[in-house]
C-alpha cells in the first residue's frame, strides 16, 4: 500500500522560509517508491523544519518551511542526498 502525504496538511506560518521543489521521474511507480522511501525520514529538528511530502503522476513534490535560512538550507541539501542516494538505488534494479 502506498504512502501519501494527506493535501490537507499546511506549513506552519511561523516558519517563513519556504521552498517547494518538483522531481520528474520516468513513472509514477518510480516517483512514489522514492517517496516511500524518503518519507520515513523525519527531520532531525521538526520544530525548526516542515516537510511535506507527495505525489502527483510521475513527479515527487516537496515543500519545506523552516523558522530560518540556515535550517532550510540544511534541510533541503540533506533531502538532495537522500533523494540521489534512492534514485540510484532505484536504477540499480
Amino acid at each position: 500500500l502506498p504512502l501519501r502525504v494527506l493535501r490537507d496538511m499546511t506549513l506552519p506560518e511561523e516558519h517563513k522560509y519556504r521552498c517547494s521543489l518538483q522531481l520528474n521521474y520516468p513513472t509514477e511507480e518510480n516517483a512514489q517508491c522514492v517517496c516511500n522511501a524518503l518519507i520515513v525520514d523525519e527531520e532531525l529538528h521538526a520544530e525548526k523544519v516542515t516537510k511535506i511530502l507527495s505525489t502527483e503522476g510521475c513527479q515527487l513534490q516537496v515543500e519545506f518551511a523552516a523558522c530560518d535560512a540556515r535550517m532550510l538550507r540544511v534541510s533541503v541539501n540533506s533531502f538532495f542526498d537522500m533523494t540521489a542516494l534512492a534514485t540510484k538505488t532505484l536504477d540499480a534494479f
